[in-house]
Order: structure tokens, then C-alpha cells, then sequence
């Protein structure tokens, strides 16, 4: 597809104005760019149609984006909930491997592909939930610093993800030999990156000492970085993605890092604009439709199902409740790194296009429900605990007052306005009438 300055400028404009439709209502503008996405691709207006183009447009939107969330985590946040946080990461991938195991078994689905599906299940979105946390009012620094250590300890697992699913690759038109060696250098290169997160990190100074000599250049460097990091990712075997996340996640930990904020943090918002952008372009409504059923079950355990097997599992390792109920909800999505992993998953013979769109679709769905999921089960909690006895409609009415209010005042402002309009048009059309009757009159 030949881009057009007409084409992006379109794209760059309806997401705008969506997310600063949704940031007037109160919501993260996330949810705009994804309805922009929708809007603006193949299922809708067609703006953008080439399935190609949109996959490499989202590529790079989740390499810049996992650049930036990889600056964003500190070895030194990971040295003190390393234990609980990997721990209970790890109890609810093994749940929900239980629960697919079994519908697996019934619907008679591939191992391989009910190990992908539980990685995707597992893991939560960085961006959206730091978005989130931040529209709530009663937070408190337990809530903040154990959900941080959660998101670190999913990102850290993605890491044996991204291992197990070249692992579990099939390479029908290549030699064994050659198998063999790709593992060989996966697990070298697995092994090296946890040596020098644990060991060796300090001694990367040295070279971003050098960078930091060449002011000029430092912005240039740091993307490319990000960018070197994704091709020698692709190289060894793993995703782009994953390589400019390990890349952020280096320099995020240097003597570099305050420089990488600022040339990162300025086009943050634009990042996240663009993966998002991707995430509705991706989605098949059509195929949506026709899977309707299938995918609203999917969504009902990636929300409710989720978000209780959290909760349980925040109980069982001494939570409190309150901290317990916010952080399930909180993770009660998937996210990002699932569309890494369904896009390497995809690359290596694991899932067909069918199954990409299924997990395309439940991940695009499941983010631009999380923060309505947020809001409904927080006020849902709170009438719950007062004493009001209400029926199931004032229940349901009370937990969208706020909703329905901003709706009702949007929708008045433009009546307003195009009434106003109307009127306008009116009076000068009319003005105009006279004109030409008095001239025919002549």
C-alpha cells in the first residue's frame, strides 16, 4: 500500500479526535484510538485496507511501545517482589493452563496451542493498567507498588514465553541440524540476558558513558537501539518486539536512562496512539460476528474468570482484601505482550490466520473493555458494602449515573449546536429567497 499524506493525516486525525472524545467523558483515550482503528480499517471505512501494511504498522507500534515499558522497569523494584510476584504469576498461568487443558481436551485442540493461549490469558497490559490505576481516586501505595511488581514479574515470564514458543516451533521445511542449533542459541541467549540482569548490568556504564559524550547523536542512538535490538532478536530466533523490549529495559537500567526518558517520554502518547491505532485496525468485525459466541465466552473468562482467579490467588498469598479485589480487576484483561507472542506464534507455523484473529480479536476487545470493567466492578463494590437495599435497575443505574450524565450533557452540546446551525442556515437561506424573488421580480 503507497501512503498518502491524505491517508495519514486522516489516520492521525480521527484518532485524535476520538481519544479526546473519550478523555472529555473521563476515560484513558486509549479506547479512541482502538475505536479510530476500527473505524478507519478494512472492516468499516476501508481507509486502510492492506492487512500487510496494518501488521507492519502494528509491529512497529508494539517494538516502540515495549522500548518505552522496558525503560520503565528497575532491577532494583524486581530484587525485593521478585518471589511473591513471579510466584503468583506463575499460579495463575498454571490455573488457566488447567482450565484450557480441559475445554482443550473436550474440544480436542492442539497442546501447543493451549500452552499459547494461556501465556496470552496470563499475561495483562502494562500501558492500559498504569493508565488505569491512575483514574483511581482511593488508590493507596500497596495497591501501586504490588501491581508494578505483578506487571514486572509478567513481563520477566514473557521472556521463557517467547522461549517455549520457538521451542515448540515447526519447521517441517528445514533440517533438523538446523532445529537444533536455533534452540542452542535461543537458550544462549536467554541465558546471557538473565546473567546480565542479575550480574552483569552495572558493566553496560561503560559504553553509555561513550554515548553520553556525543550529545548531538543521543537521540539518534537511543532508537537506534531500540532498533538494533529488535533486528538482533529477529536473528537469534525471537520477535522484534521482544528484542526492543530487552533493549529498553538495558538502557532504562544505565547511567543513560534519564536521557532515554527524555527523548522517549515526549513521544509517548504518540506510541501508544500508534499500537493502539494497530489493535483496531487488526480486528476482523466481520470474522467477529461470525464468531460472536465463541468469542464472547472467550471474553466473559478473560474478564470475570480472570479477574476472580486473581482475586483467589491475591487471598491465598496473604493480600488484603481490598488491595486483592482492585489489583484482579486491574489485571482483568490481556494485553500487549500477547499480541507479541500471537505474532511470533504465528511466524513459526504454531496457529494459522484463523487463530491470529481470534487472538487479535479477544485481546482488542479485552482492552477496550478493561476500563469499563474498572469503573463497573469499583462502584459495583462500593454499593455493595452500603446498606441501600435497591432493586437490580436503580443497582444498574447507579453504577452508570455518572456515564449517562456526561452522555446526556454530550448530546445536548450538539444538539445545540446544530441547531444553532440550522437556524444560521435558515436565516440566510431565507435572506437569500427574497434576494432572488425581488430580482425576478425586476
Amino acid at each position: 500500500m503507497s501512503w498518502t499524506i491524505t491517508q495519514i493525516a486522516s489516520v492521525v486525525l480521527c484518532a485524535m479526535g476520538m481519544g479526546l472524545i473519550f478523555s472529555c467523558l473521563g476515560h484513558t483515550p486509549v479506547l479512541g484510538y482502538i475505536i479510530a482503528g476500527l473505524l478507519l480499517g478494512p472492516s468499516v471505512f476501508s481507509v486502510i485496507n492492506d492487512y500487510e501494511s496494518v501488521t507492519l504498522f502494528s509491529e512497529m507500534g508494539i517494538i516502540f511501545l515495549l522500548f518505552v515499558i522496558g525503560q520503565g522497569l528497575s532491577f532494583e523494584k524486581i530484587k525485593h517482589i521478585w518471589k511473591s510476584s513471579i510466584l503468583l504469576t506463575i499460579a495463575s498461568m498454571f490455573c488457566t493452563y488447567i482450565i484450557l487443558f480441559i475445554i482443550g481436551y473436550i474440544l480436542q485442540i492442539p497442546q501447543t496451542k493451549i500452552i499459547l493461549f494461556t501465556f496470552c490469558i496470563t499475561l495483562s497490559s502494562t500501558a492500559v493498567t498504569i493508565k488505569s490505576l491512575k483514574t483511581l481516586k482511593e488508590k493507596e501505595d500497596s495497591i501501586e507498588e504490588n501491581i508494578f511488581g505483578i506487571l514486572i514479574a509478567q513481563d520477566l515470564i514473557s521472556l521463557v514465553m517467547v522461549l517455549v514458543i520457538n521451542a515448540m516451533a515447526k519447521n517441517g521445511d528445514f533440517a533438523v541440524s538446523y532445529k537444533s542449533t536455533r534452540l542452542i542459541a535461543l537458550l544462549l541467549f536467554t541465558t546471557g540476558l538473565f546473567l546480565y540482569f542479575f550480574y552483569y548490568h552495572k558493566y553496560v556504564h561503560k559504553i553509555t558513558n561513550f554515548i553520553r559524550k556525543h550529545d548531538e547523536m543521543q537521540s539518534i542512538i537511543i532508537f537506534g537501539i531500540c532498533l538494533g535490538g529488535a533486528v538482533l532478536a529477529e536473528l537469534v530466533g525471537f520477535s522484534a518486539p521482544f528484542g526492543a523490549f530487552i533493549a529498553g529495559l538495558i538502557i532504562g537500567n544505565s547511567n543513560l536512562k534519564d536521557e532515554a526518558k527524555a527523548v522517549s517520554l515526549p513521544i509517548e502518547e504518540i506510541l501508544l496512539m500508534i499500537f493502539f491505532l494497530s489493535v483496531g485496525l487488526l480486528v476482523d468485525l466481520q470474522f467477529v460476528w461470525n464468531n460472536l459466541g465463541f468469542i464472547f465466552l472467550a471474553l466473559i473468562y478473560v474478564t470475570v474468570g480472570k479477574t476472580f482467579l486473581n482475586i483467589f490467588l491475591l487471598r491465598i498469598f496473604k493480600f488484603p482484601l481490598k488491595d486483592s479485589f482492585i489489583i484482579g480487576v486491574l489485571l482483568g484483561h490481556i494485553g500487549e505482550f500477547s499480541f507479541m507472542l500471537a505474532f511470533a506464534a504465528s511466524k513459526v507455523g504454531i496457529i494459522g490466520v484463523t487463530e491470529l484473529k481470534f487472538l487479535i480479536s479477544i485481546t482488542a476487545i479485552s482492552l477496550f473493555m478493561s476500563p469499563f470493567w474498572l469503573i463497573f466492578a469499583e462502584r459495583c463494590r462500593k454499593l455493595a458494602i452500603s446498606s441501600i437495599n435497591l432493586s437490580s435497575w436503580e443497582f444498574f443505574s447507579l453504577v452508570v449515573a455518572r456515564e449517562t450524565h456526561k452522555t446526556n450533557i454530550m448530546i445536548k452540546f450538539i444538539l445545540r449546536i446544530t441547531k444553532i446551525s440550522l437556524n444560521f442556515l435558515y436565516k440566510k437561506a431565507k435572506i437569500l429567497f427574497v434576494l432572488l424573488r425581488n430580482k425576478l421580480k425586476r
